[in-house]
């Protein structure tokens, strides 16, 4: 099984080139054949440029530059069309995830033991790095709000990997980030298996959290909760 791991950006020229060498180490280091697709929401520092630069180091990079659309999980999902391999995934940009974690996310489907893996960093040896106490408290709280709709124990993680086939015919809409959310509860996947990893807080750029962030988040929990309900 090929895999194509989606990276959406916006202002993150500096953070690119590291985490793509990242993440084509680890596929090379494990014999994975992996592709990675950028896609960009026309960012001002022109992230897109900036990758569009590294394909000629990198044959099997590719770029999207969404000069019409904005938003994460949008990007992702669009990411996802365009994929042309049987496994699909997602990984923050900001360098917050660890890359060499992604042969332990994807061989578990390569070997039929799990249609979707994450990132967790709430299960054991699993944790976060310099993030202060009131940060790690909303994550807490976001964590548990979701209880009704999902076991997993870290479904905020926005490191994924999934059978592309999961969500097939499945009508996705998600508000906000947490676009891993929405397709646990929507596609109903049962064979879920977490990964422990450490999360640490970028060293380049400006976070995306935002009151507007946490709105949208709130009003997409509800969402899935009426879906949860109806269905």
């Amino acid at each position: 099984m090929d895999t194509t791991l989606v990276i959406p950006t916006y202002n993150e020229a500096d953070n690119i080139p590291v985490l793509v060498a990242k993440v084509f180490e680890a596929f090379n280091s494990k014999n994975l054949n992996g592709y990675v697709l950028i896609v960009d929401d026309d960012s001002p520092d022109q992230t897109w440029r900036v990758a569009e630069d590294l394909q000629a180091k990198y044959p099997k990079l590719s770029v999207l530059r969404r000069q019409d659309k904005r938003g994460l999980s949008s990007a992702v999902l669009d990411g996802f069309a365009m994929a042309n391999t049987d496994v699909i995934g997602v990984i923050d940009a900001d360098l917050s995830h660890p890359p060499e974690k992604i042969p332990e996310l994807v061989t578990p489907i390569i070997n039929g033991d799990a249609d979707f893996t994450l990132g967790s960093r709430y299960i054991n040896q699993g944790g976060i790095e310099n993030w202060p106490l009131r940060r790690k408290i909303s994550s807490k709280i976001a964590t548990l709000a979701v209880l009704g709709l999902t076991k997993v124990k870290d479904p905020m993680s926005g490191f994924f990997f999934l059978k592309k086939d999961l969500i097939k015919n499945v009508e996705l809409s998600p508000k906000g980030f947490k676009i891993g959310l929405e397709i646990l509860v929507r596609s109903n996947c049962k064979k879920v298996k977490e990964i422990p990893i450490v999360f640490r807080d970028r060293e380049y750029g400006e976070s995306k959290l935002s009151s507007n962030v946490i709105l949208d988040y709130l009003i997409h929990v509800s969402k899935l909760y009426v879906y949860k309900i109806l269905t």
